[in-house]
């Protein structure tokens, strides 16, 4: 039996979805905590049967070598492609196949992304002899995304012209990147190649073949597609992907505690009691003793932090490494929050990859709390200095030292080691690395009922903003 093949060119700088691409290439990109070519290899390998793939790789192409290795981790073959003539265009990649690729092959971009497509009916598609090959076509409504691609025009059940990036609406079919194709294209990219002045277009040559009466049959596909060519796509992606996620996703609730606050059993007992939570870490100091109400609450872990491990960010820090869940929630011990609010960060979970609430909007803040006054304001001053430097980023921050947030686990472990404040910075510090490796952050309003009069003589002090603007300004031009 024929080996199943396929061919992915990623050799591309990325240059439109920059600034994401400044160090990585856009293959790379995280869409629902992977990268956009694990999420090709994995389509590849469960729904066409590819048992073996090319991937062309650029410039920054070791990256991808060092991630994907052999393929034996997802459990295909991955050879490599060395382009070091990006300039040449998709084509010039695309011909590199000739190298080392003899029989009928599928072609995947590595700036796509599929998400409950029917490619899986397409695994026992195979090639006339008179064949170039198959091209992926999916019906759209968005004029917008057409001009963006390239379409087609059809004729008795064969493509007849190929259109990249067209200036006047032509029909309804979306050009995808999915193409089953006869190792004759290499010869039509050769030629092209060589008799051009400038670097020929992929779309191009194929439109010429067809026109010249190559035989290119169209695959109606279904589902989600996105051709990843700027943040706005990324975000989009990103969107799919969680959503898929969040119905079956794990919650874990992390609550930093000094284990003496009188509402840590209120807490405790409600976020227990809500359904989409999977486990509820209480994290104390090292020696405080676990009182007898935890014993009854199923889903809560009693977790005394390390010695010397006491302070406000270490705690939530230690419940974070701890915690299971696919979904990461941090929450004070004192009933500053209502637990019920947990659903207010859940719902933009989809489009971010932090949540953060802010206890800024005056009609969520209860009357005699300390978010008020001078209190109120340090916190404005720090979220607005915040959005000023990170000004490119297009963040809108009220609050700059919120506890009350959840965050993608996947989302955590990528800022984890640059996460080095113990005290209440903590959160800030967790904000601004969010933002430094261009995700998503996004802030909501929630309640708050009361501050803890342990945490308020220990943390609303002068000294504590002074380490909050220092953070900030290290941050921005520091480490």
């Amino acid at each position: 039996m024929t080996e199943r093949i396929s061919l992915i060119p990623a050799a591309g700088r990325g240059t439109r979805a920059y600034p994401y691409t400044r160090n990585i290439p856009k293959g790379l990109l995280k869409v629902a905590g992977k990268p956009l070519l694990e999420h090709l290899v994995e389509l590849q390998r469960d729904q066409l049967k590819v048992e073996h793939i090319y991937m062309v790789v650029g410039a920054t192409g070791q990256q991808i070598r060092d991630y994907f290795g052999d393929g034996s981790r997802w459990g295909v073959r991955i050879d490599y492609l060395q382009n070091d003539r990006v300039d040449l265009g998709l084509a010039y990649s695309v011909a590199l196949g000739a190298q080392v690729i003899r029989e009928p092959f599928w072609l995947m971009l590595s700036d796509e992304f599929y998400q409950d497509t029917n490619h899986g009916a397409l695994a026992s598609l195979t090639l006339s002899a008179d064949q170039l090959g198959y091209c992926g076509l999916m019906q759209s409504q968005d004029w917008d995304r057409i001009r963006r691609n390239y379409t087609v025009t059809l004729e008795g059940g064969r493509v007849t012209r190929l259109l990249e990036k067209p200036k006047e609406r032509q029909g309804d079919l979306l050009g995808t990147g999915t193409l089953l194709l006869s190792p004759k294209i290499f010869d039509l990219l050769k030629q092209a190649l060589a008799a051009a002045t400038k670097p020929p277009d992929f779309i191009g040559v194929l439109d010429q073949a067809v026109r010249a009466g190559a035989l290119l049959r169209p695959l109606l596909l279904t589902g989600h597609y996105l051709n990843i060519n700027e943040v706005d796509s990324l975000n989009w992606a990103n969107f799919l992907g969680r959503s898929r996620q969040l119905p079956t996703a794990s919650i874990s609730v992390v609550v930093q505690s000094l284990g003496t606050e009188t509402g840590l059993a209120r807490v405790a007992a409600e976020f227990n009691e809500l359904p989409p939570v999977t486990e509820v870490l209480v994290v104390v100091p090292s020696g405080i003793h676990q009182p007898a109400w935890s014993h009854a609450l199923a889903k809560v872990r009693w977790l005394p932090a390390p010695p010397g491990c006491a302070e406000y960010g270490s705690l939530i820090a230690y419940g974070l490494d701890q915690a299971r869940g696919d979904i990461l929630t941090v929450v004070e011990g004192a009933y500053s929050f209502l637990p019920r609010d947990l659903a207010k960060l859940l719902a933009y979970l989809a489009d971010a990859d932090l949540v953060l609430g802010t206890r800024t909007t005056r009609q969520l803040i209860q009357q005699g709390s300390r978010m008020r006054g001078s209190v109120r304001l340090a916190h404005l001053f720090l979220a607005g200095l915040i959005e000023v430097l990170w000004l490119g980023h297009h963040i809108r921050l009220t609050d700059a030292g919120c506890t009350f947030r959840a965050l993608w686990r996947h989302s955590y472990l990528d800022i984890r080691d640059r996460l080095h404040s113990i005290g209440p910075e903590y959160v800030l510090e967790m904000d601004i690395e969010t933002l430094r490796a261009r995700k998503r952050l996004i802030e909501v309003p929630v309640s708050f009922l009361h501050t803890n009069e342990t945490l308020a003589e220990r943390y609303q002090h002068p000294r504590v903003f002074f380490q909050m603007l220092w953070t900030i300004l290290r941050k921005r031009w520091g480490a």
